[in-house]
């Protein structure tokens, strides 16, 4: 195989991984929802306030994202990105406040995670011209792996070990991995 043709799969293997992550890291938070709401005793409205400002954050910061994207260098941003959100996620595990957890959850997640896909997805077509349909379905797949197993591995986490446990573990793998 030629060092091109080697090279674009492996970009998708490491693009893959930090997808996993930005899926994983976004679930989790769902999974262990219900504990985080009795440890803090937060109301519905407070973790809908949660969950709206993340979603808020990520539909503001993408088109930014782009921008940016087009500007620097995508893998930069890249790893910037699975830095941001896993180091938000890694401290989303101090939390102890409704602030804490929307400046972490929803502005720190939430934007970093929006600047991760539209480089990623720019820089898996730059490199799979033939192959473009089948490396960005396989880069898709890690959508559905992340939320499968963020749910199963968050709930076991969380119920032997506390909710706490999931996010300094899925952040520390990120950080690892950035």
């Amino acid at each position: 195989m030629e060092k091109k043709n080697l090279y674009k799969w492996e970009l998708l293997f490491w693009l893959w991984l930090a997808y996993f992550f930005n899926q994983a890291d976004r679930q989790v938070f769902n999974i262990v929802l219900p504990l985080i709401k009795g440890d803090l005793g937060l109301t519905d409205t407070q973790l809908g306030i949660i969950a709206s400002t993340f979603t808020l954050c990520v539909g503001l910061c993408t088109p930014l994202a782009g921008f940016i994207g087009d500007l620097f260098s995508k893998k930069k941003v890249i790893i910037t990105s699975l830095f941001v959100w896993s180091i938000a996620t890694f401290f989303t595990g101090f939390s102890y406040s409704l602030v804490q957890l929307i400046f972490l959850r929803s502005v720190a997640v939430g934007g970093g995670e929006a600047f991760y896909a539209p480089s990623s997805n720019a820089i898996i077509c730059e490199n799979h011209t033939k192959t473009r349909a089948r490396a960005m379905s396989i880069h898709q797949t890690s959508l559905y792996v992340g939320i499968i197993l963020s749910g199963v591995l968050g709930g076991l986490i969380a119920e032997n070990y506390g909710w706490r446990s999931c996010f300094y573990l899925f952040g520390g793998i990120g950080i690892i991995l950035a």
